[in-house]
């Protein structure tokens, strides 16, 4: 697998970092050798809770590497955010994938640059949709697969298997 020479950021969805944390390969989101832009929204759903599988990795993950992977802020995340805590409710279902498009859609790309997107949702592909000049979207699986071949990993499988093992659904193919 060769990097697109166009391809600038990677944005990973709460899904693909804790299938990832699971399976103890979060480093892999490295292996492209770019910057790894997490939208608020995504990593406070895959960290918010202490016990939640994968929390902890993630948050020592992100700590460890600062200088390749960042939480970036959106406006998405804060006003929901002050809607659920006004209202006393919860956040929509579609918080994660608008923090997304607003990461990619904010960061400076170029017209002819493009961001990597993770998502096991499969409401993701609406968001190339939007935007397809500047998403490439990717499943977790894919990913593996993409890293697999080009022989950055030894066995995207391995990875599946090490997240049954953790407990959760891998994802989807």
């Amino acid at each position: 697998w060769v990097v697109p020479g166009d391809l600038r950021i990677t944005a990973p969805d709460a899904p693909p970092l804790i299938t990832l944390a699971a399976a103890r390969s979060l480093d892999y989101l490295l292996h492209p050798d770019l910057p790894v832009l997490i939208p608020d929204a995504g990593f406070y759903e895959a960290t918010n809770a202490a016990g939640k599988l994968g929390a902890q990795e993630i948050i020592a993950w992100y700590r460890a590497h600062p200088n390749a992977v960042h939480v970036e802020p959106t406006e998405a995340f804060q006003d929901a955010t002050a809607l659920a805590t006004m209202r006393g409710g919860r956040m929509a279902k579609d918080l994660r994938e608008r923090a997304a498009v607003e990461v990619v859609r904010t960061y400076p790309l170029s017209e002819h640059e493009r961001a990597l997107l993770l998502s096991d949702d499969r409401d993701a592909e609406r968001l190339v949709v939007i935007d397809p000049g500047k998403l490439i979207l990717l499943t977790t699986w894919d990913y593996l697969r993409q890293l697999e071949a080009a022989r950055r990993i030894q066995s995207a499988d391995a990875v599946i298997e090490a997240v049954r093992r953790a407990g959760p659904n891998p994802p989807p193919r």
